[in-house]
């Protein structure tokens, strides 16, 4: 399975003690795994409980729970209809055999609906809901998860095509430089003969400074070790939770072009530098997002 975003969100409803509740989980980038969960009153055990079925199907991001009623049954009410129309009758009789005139308004018919409440609906033990819960939430996981592997195979895509970049880049590097002591040779002999000096290709002070320069231009293990980094970030995108090792191959990645960049005495390699050290800072964003 390839790694996966961070980014994801999931919802399921569920019937728990005959009354309909809402999960639903969102998760964003973090380095490291944080659970977060809201949920009824009468459950505070309610994060103790759920945390580690989250812990055990996701490896990194910043995941907010909440369990709720749905809107539409949460604002109605339960109050008792006929017991408020009787109080009614009952206080306008009362006031008329007093000569009182009875005017109820909005507050008394309030004040009379609270008293006539209807007992309140109650969730039952969260022990007893747990069942009902565990299934709720691997429903809501499931589709958190679902978007996440989506996003991931995007992300995984678009990497895939910056590291092939990359891949070009350091050929081109390395064929720049493998050039180098060539052109540097030949160059020194040009302006030798410019200067009315002569040396044969092979004299020794010729060959010496073009083995100086080149031991000091050498990128052979730079361009080795990108090569390696570059097939194991490739490697890696196959890998599930592949975030943190994909973060430390970034850092080698740059570390290995900056030192190609002290060496590089030819432009078009210092061109290919700035080219790559800003393509790895791409992929550094991206990866930003992979679980």
């Amino acid at each position: 399975m390839p790694a996966a975003s961070m980014t994801g969100f999931g919802r399921t409803e569920a019937i728990i003690g005959g009354l309909p509740l809402v999960v639903e989980i969102a998760s964003v980038n973090q380095k490291s795994l944080q659970v977060s969960v809201h949920g009824p009153e009468c459950w505070p055990g309610l994060e103790s409980m759920v945390a580690p079925w989250i812990r055990a199907r996701l490896i990194r991001g910043k995941i907010n729970v909440r369990v709720t009623r749905p809107s539409s049954s949460s604002v109605r009410p339960s109050w008792n209809s006929d017991a408020i129309s009787s109080d009614l009758r009952e206080l306008e009789a009362l006031a008329a055999r007093n000569g009182i005139k009875f005017s109820p308004d909005a507050a008394l018919l309030l004040r009379l609906a609270e008293a006539a409440r209807g007992p309140a609906e109650t969730l039952p033990s969260i022990d007893v809901a747990e069942p009902a819960l565990r299934a709720a939430f691997d429903a809501a996981l499931d589709s958190l998860k679902s978007m996440r592997a989506t996003e991931g195979a995007a992300l995984a895509s678009d990497l895939s095509t910056r590291i092939a970049k990359l891949s070009e880049m350091v050929r081109g590097m390395e064929q720049a430089e493998r050039d180098a002591p060539r052109r540097r040779r030949d160059n020194l002999l040009r302006r030798l003969a410019e200067s009315g000096l002569s040396l044969d290709p092979s004299d020794e002070r010729v060959l010496k400074e073009v083995a100086l320069f080149a031991d000091r231009c050498d990128v052979t293990e730079e361009i080795v070790r990108l090569r390696s980094h570059l097939q194991q970030f490739l490697h890696e995108l196959s890998e599930p939770g592949a975030g943190r090792k994909l973060d430390f191959l970034i850092q080698e990645l740059l570390r290995e072009v900056n030192t190609v960049g002290s060496k590089a005495v030819e432009i078009s390699t210092t061109r290919l530098v700035l080219e790559a050290k800003t393509e790895i800072e791409r992929v550094r964003e991206q990866v930003q997002n992979l679980e």
